[in-house]
C-alpha cells in the first residue's frame, strides 16, 4: 500500500503526461504546421503560375485595383509571399517597392529583408500591402505590428488572407493530410480574429472585399465552369469567399508635448513682500501705495 502511494505522489510520473502532449503537439506542428517562410515562397511563387494560381491571383488584383484607388501618399511598400508579383499598378503612388525574404532575379525590383524586422523608420511609409504574408508567417500577430509600425498616421494596411471559413478553406485542411506541400500549410486567421488584432495596433477597417467562392480544383476546365459561382458569390455578398482583403486605416495620430516655459510662471509674485517685511514697514509700504489725499484715511 505504501509503495503503490509513493508511485502516486512521485513528482516524475505527474509530469509524464504532460511531456507527452508536448511531444504530440511538437509533431503535430512538425507535420502539419506552417513551416518557415524562406520554405513557403519558393513552393508559393511557382504556384501563383499554375491555373489555380492564377485564377486566384486574377480576383485578388480585381479587389485590389478597386481598393487602391482610394490609397495615396508618395511611399507603397508590398510584403508577400512571393518576390515575382506587383500588385500595386493601378495605385496612384509613384514610388512603389517590394520587400520579400529573398530575391529573384528577372522580377520586379525588391529589397532582401527579414518581415519581422522591417528596415524602416516608425510611421514613414504611406500604405503597406500584405499578401498572405500573415498566412504564411510562423508569427503573425508580430509581423502586423511591424507594419503597422511604419504605416504613417492616416495610411493604409491593405491585408489579403486565405478565408478558413469557405470552400478553400475546407478544402485545405482536408489537403493537408494528405500532402505536406507548404501551399497548403497556412495559418487560419478569421476575418474576426484579424479585425481584433487591428483594433489592436490602433487600426481601423474602413472596407473589405471577398472573392473565389469556387473550390480550389486545379484543373483548368473544372475552374471555368464554376464561374458561374463567382458571379452569385459577388452578386449576393456571400461572406465564404476564398479570400478576403481588409483595408485599414491607421487612427492614431503623433504628439509632441509642448513644455510649459516656466522661467515666466511666477504664482506666488507679490506675496513676497507680505511675508519678507515687517509691520512697521508694511505699514510704510502700503502707506506709500495711498494716493495723496491719504492722511484722511489715517
Amino acid at each position: 500500500m505504501d509503495s503503490t502511494r509513493g508511485r502516486l505522489m512521485d513528482p516524475k510520473l505527474k509530469k509524464t503526461p504532460h511531456r507527452l502532449l508536448v511531444r504530440l503537439s511538437l509533431l503535430w506542428k512538425k507535420r502539419f504546421g506552417v513551416v518557415p517562410m524562406r520554405d513557403s515562397i519558393v513552393d508559393m511563387s511557382d504556384w501563383f503560375e499554375s491555373p489555380l494560381g492564377e485564377a486566384l491571383l486574377g480576383e485578388e488584383r480585381e479587389a485590389l485595383d478597386e481598393a487602391l484607388q482610394c490609397v495615396f501618399g508618395y511611399h507603397l511598400l508590398q510584403l508577400g509571399v512571393s518576390g515575382r508579383l506587383e500588385l500595386s499598378k493601378e495605385c496612384r503612388i509613384s514610388h512603389r517597392f517590394l520587400l520579400h525574404p529573398k530575391i529573384e532575379t528577372g522580377y520586379p525590383p525588391g529589397v532582401c529583408a527579414d518581415f519581422n524586422h522591417l528596415p524602416f523608420a516608425t510611421e514613414s511609409i504611406d500604405a503597406v500591402i500584405l499578401h498572405h504574408a500573415l498566412d504564411y508567417s510562423q508569427s503573425p500577430h508580430h509581423l502586423l505590428r511591424e507594419a503597422a509600425r511604419v504605416v504613417i498616421p492616416r495610411g493604409h494596411l491593405l491585408v489579403v488572407g486565405f478565408n478558413p471559413w469557405s470552400m478553400w478553406g475546407l478544402c485545405a485542411s482536408i489537403i493537408r493530410f494528405f500532402s505536406a506541400k507548404p501551399r497548403w500549410r497556412f495559418q487560419y486567421l478569421r476575418k474576426g480574429r484579424l479585425l481584433d488584432w487591428l483594433a489592436l495596433v490602433d487600426m481601423e477597417a474602413v472596407a473589405v472585399y471577398q472573392g473565389f467562392y469556387r473550390p480550389p480544383m486545379p484543373q483548368t476546365g473544372a475552374i471555368k465552369y464554376l464561374q458561374w459561382l463567382e458571379l452569385w458569390g459577388k452578386r449576393l455578398r456571400l461572406p465564404w469567399g476564398g479570400f478576403y482583403l481588409i483595408v485599414a486605416r491607421k487612427d492614431h495620430f503623433s504628439v509632441t508635448p509642448i513644455k510649459p516655459a516656466w522661467k515666466q510662471y511666477r504664482p506666488l509674485r507679490g506675496l513676497a513682500v507680505t511675508r519678507i517685511l515687517g509691520p512697521a514697514a508694511r505699514n510704510r509700504h502700503i502707506i506709500g501705495l495711498l494716493p495723496n489725499n491719504a492722511e484722511h484715511y489715517k
